[in-house]
């Protein structure tokens, strides 16, 4: 490896060159150069870089402040142009695809404001930068999330990681910062009138001139700063607002959640009334399944009784075959006149009780097929 001397060849005046021996440290670059080389890095890494000199501290501070004031303008242009593609009846907005989005980009918004009103106002004096570059990094990273997919997460599980680092620098610079920078602020001086209800001593105070031996001068050149009601103030003032933004988000969550109940009290008395007329109908059914089960036990009945009424018939014509046969062979021994004769007045005998028999059926069957028809 060569030695840390590092060797240039440079043109004089003269235009001759020749070697020079010159050991270039990155701090010798311009700023601008610097800065372009910063900004290449995550914004929770230049945050830390801070710490390894004044110069490199001061270009960090330039290139976060700008990072806030980037994030503030993409947050807008994302917010114009979604707005824009939203109907512009309420009722149409909440089942819009976007929707998740306008409730993102609000609650965005709103943290926006916070830290906002949290770091600007020391910004504007010079006294100090936008510390938490690991918020920037996320609030990117949740802009670009939004404008590559169609249905992100909800708000409140998309925005966690951001709701707590956020909330964590606001709190750690209210605690551990901005006292020391409201020591460094500039004293705000009142008129007379007023210079005896912003004192903070009844004792005299002095001016960097010399000590004052009006008491008009001193009491209107008492600091401002010191009074710890308008510091009580501020901090109730901020609390108020984070939380008004919750309970707005808390609201919205309300009113989806109310939207949902509706919806499903709807469908479920949809499906009741379903249920109340498929028993309707049910019901009937089983009505008709009784009447046939009626109608066919009747029938059954009345064919047992044709039945019983057919085996009595069949018996008789057996028993009159039976009396025919034997008055034929006691009679055999007659002459065959006599013989054709019973033959012939038996044969007569017998269609006569089957006409008979055949009368009685028809009589009998007659008020069966009357209730047919």
């Amino acid at each position: 490896m060569a030695s840390n001397n590092h060797q240039m060849l440079l043109c004089n005046s003269d235009g001759e060159s020749g070697p020079i021996n010159h050991q270039m440290t990155l701090l010798e670059l311009p700023e601008e150069i610097l800065y372009n080389i910063i900004s290449y890095l995550s914004y929770n890494e230049i945050s830390e870089s801070r710490n390894a000199c004044q110069t490199i501290n001061k270009l960090c501070q330039q290139v976060l402040n700008h990072g806030f004031t980037k994030v503030d303008k993409q947050h807008t242009q994302i917010q114009k142009r979604v707005k824009s593609q939203l109907p512009r009846r309420e009722s149409e907005r909440r089942n819009h695809p976007l929707a998740r989005h306008v409730d993102i980009l609000s609650a965005i918004e709103t943290r926006l404001s916070l830290l906002g009103m949290t770091y600007t106002r020391y910004i504007d004096m010079g006294l100090c930068c936008f510390i938490p570059g690991k918020v920037l990094d996320e609030l990117l990273r949740i802009l670009a999330t939004l404008q590559r997919t169609d249905q992100p997460p909800r708000a409140h599980e998309f925005l966690q990681e951001l709701r707590d680092i956020s909330s964590m620098a606001m709190e750690h610079f209210e605690e551990k910062i901005s006292p020391a920078l409201k020591a460094r602020m500039p004293a705000v001086t009142l008129p007379f009138p007023f210079g005896d209800h912003c004192s903070a001593s009844p004792e005299p105070q002095h001016s960097i001139a010399g000590p004052s031996t009006s008491p008009m001068l001193a009491l209107a050149t008492s600091p401002m700063r010191n009074n710890p009601l308008r510091q009580e103030v501020i901090r109730l003032q901020m609390q108020c607002k984070s939380h008004t933004s919750t309970i707005s988000q808390c609201k919205k969550e309300l009113v989806e959640c109310k939207n949902r109940h509706i919806e499903q009290s709807k469908r479920i008395s949809e499906q009741n009334r379903k249920i109340q007329t498929q028993a309707k109908v049910i019901s009937e059914q089983a009505e008709l399944v009784k009447e046939q089960d009626k109608k066919l036990s009747d029938l059954s009945k009345k064919i047992l009784e044709y039945d019983q009424k057919f085996s009595d018939v069949y018996t008789e014509l057996s028993k009159m075959k039976g009396e025919g046969e034997s008055s034929s062979s006691a009679r055999g021994c007659q002459g065959s006149s006599f013989v054709i004769r019973s033959s012939e007045g038996s044969k007569e005998d017998m269609e006569k009780s089957k006409a008979s028999l055949k009368r009685r059926a028809l009589r009998q069957d007659y008020p069966f097929k009357k209730q047919k028809t």
